[in-house]
């Protein structure tokens, strides 16, 4: 057999060797390189996070939230400031919350302060979200050994419980080379690329967002009864990795405020409960300088929460607002400064709101604009008596040709009716019309206004909605 022969035989097999063994290399990357494709939706929020702790960031975040997803819900960054970022994760303990930040100031620079919270649950229990944190390689092998240590030393938790086959080492390396026992089953379920769609759209909104992903919702819990709160009680492991934040916080000039998250009316705190709470956090801080600890203990009405721990978009709105209160130094800044992209968190806020009253307190002293068409005949007073708001009220927008409609408009930061907005009248509808957008504005469906919401900003138009007058409630309901 000639060298030429041997050439090309070897060629194929080495060609055969390839094809055969494709799907041993091929599989990894492809899931190295496309997590959004097949990962559940429960997990586009982690990945959102991962991906930006991991990699050096552009802007310069002096504001963190750290936390579970009571804290994912509550902290809205559009609100505090144009440099807030919630890195709070849903079913996370201090555990997860330490590498977070970790992984974070490993590629970026050290933020002014940071917000930590956790619910009491996620304090007492030694679960946090190892299977999930692994999934979508948060965790490095590094990591993984000191979890392995501290569970080892301070918790009664089994390691091998936190895995399918009992084999923690094993399992980290399933993760890290992308086993297909494990990731199999989510890439031939998403096959049909409907999760990639839907993932992505996911991931974009937790994007404009900044990280918050928990309990965006208007709907209202409705408590059974008294839920009571006994005991206060932080675990060992818990504790160890709540001291590590700190430590890393000190070393790194990080001013840490953690904060108890307020709980709807229907919370009773029984026997020591608020004793153990404030004993346990004065005695935690007491060797940290630049360390405080606030509990927010007005309790809430049911209605700003959406179920028993978790606030509701109005309920997040309020405390957050609160929390701008209570700390004004760390906001004061950039509480006034609205970016484009800051404004578009605002936007989805606002294109999420069913209170005519609450979207007002959303616009107030921001540059939106809201164009009205009235059906009522007396905009003006029905509007000061519901839903007027921090001395604004709406003016009458005077458009040339209009012979037809009543329309008004209402200014957020007091600004004159912008001149890149125009409204045009035809026999059926209302045109307004910025840039290359365009909405319609019909009568509503009864005595009531139809209305849209523009974003100057972004030069864009929100949303446009409707408003039905109550005797009771005013212009309370927003469809």
């Amino acid at each position: 057999m000639g060298f030429r022969s041997t050439l090309i035989n070897t060629g194929k097999l080495i060609l055969k060797c390839t094809l055969v063994t494709a799907p041993l290399w091929g599989f990894p990357i492809f899931c190295a390189n496309n997590i959004l494709a097949y990962a559940g939706s429960d997990y586009v929020g982690a990945i959102w996070i991962n991906d930006l702790t991991q990699t050096k960031q552009s802007k310069y975040y002096s504001t963190l939230v750290i936390g579970d997803s009571t804290a994912n819900s509550a902290y809205l960054p559009e609100v505090l400031s144009d440099d807030t970022v919630n890195l709070a994760l849903a079913g996370s303990s201090p555990v997860d919350g330490y590498y977070t930040l970790e992984n974070y100031l490993n590629n970026n620079k050290a933020p002014k302060d940071i917000f930590v919270s956790y619910m009491d649950y996620h304090l007492d229990d030694d679960s946090f979200t190892w299977n999930v944190s692994n999934y979508i390689h948060k965790f490095t092998l590094e990591q993984n050994e000191e979890i392995y240590k501290a569970i080892e030393k301070y918790s009664d938790l089994s390691v091998a419980a936190l895995t399918t086959d009992n084999d923690y080492e094993t399992e980290v390396k399933k993760y890290l080379y992308y086993s297909p026992q494990i990731y199999s089953y989510s890439v031939f379920q998403a096959i049909d690329g409907k999760r990639y769609k839907s993932n992505t759209a996911a991931y974009e909104d937790v994007n404009i967002r900044l990280g918050r992903y928990c309990q965006i919702t208007n709907n209202q819990y409705e408590p059974e009864g008294i839920m009571g709160y006994s005991t206060f009680n932080v675990s060992p492991l818990q504790e160890y990795y709540y001291k590590r934040i700190l430590n890393l916080c000190e070393k790194k000039h990080i001013a840490v405020h953690m904060v108890k998250l307020p709980l709807s009316t229907d919370a009773g705190f029984i026997d020591d409960y608020e004793t153990e709470v404030t004993d346990y956090y004065d005695e935690l801080l007491e060797d940290y300088d630049d360390a405080d600890f606030y509990w927010f203990h007005t309790t809430y009405e049911h209605e700003f929460f959406s179920d028993a721990y978790h606030m509701n978009n109005h309920g997040s709105f309020r405390f957050s607002r609160e929390l701008l209160e209570q700390y004004p130094d760390v906001f004061e800044d950039s509480v006034d400064d609205y970016s484009r992209a800051r404004m578009l968190a605002i936007d989805a806020d606002i294109a999420g709101e069913n209170y005519m009253g609450e979207l007002t307190k959303r616009i107030d002293n921001k540059p939106f604009t809201l164009i009205f068409l009235d059906s009522t005949g007396n905009l003006s007073d029905f509007y000061y008596m519901s839903v007027g708001y921090n001395d604004k009220d709406v003016q009458w927008l005077d458009v040339e040709d209009n012979n037809s409609y009543a329309l008004w408009f209402l200014s957020g930061d007091g600004a004159a009716f912008p001149d890149n907005i125009q409204v045009t009248t035809s026999d059926n509808s209302v045109a307004v019309t910025i840039g290359e957008e365009v909405t319609y504005l019909t009568p509503a469906d009864g005595p009531g206004i139809r209305f849209c919401v523009i974003d100057n900003k972004n030069k864009s138009i929100v949303c446009t909605r409707q408003s039905v007058w109550d005797v009771e409630k005013g212009f309370r309901d927003i469809y």
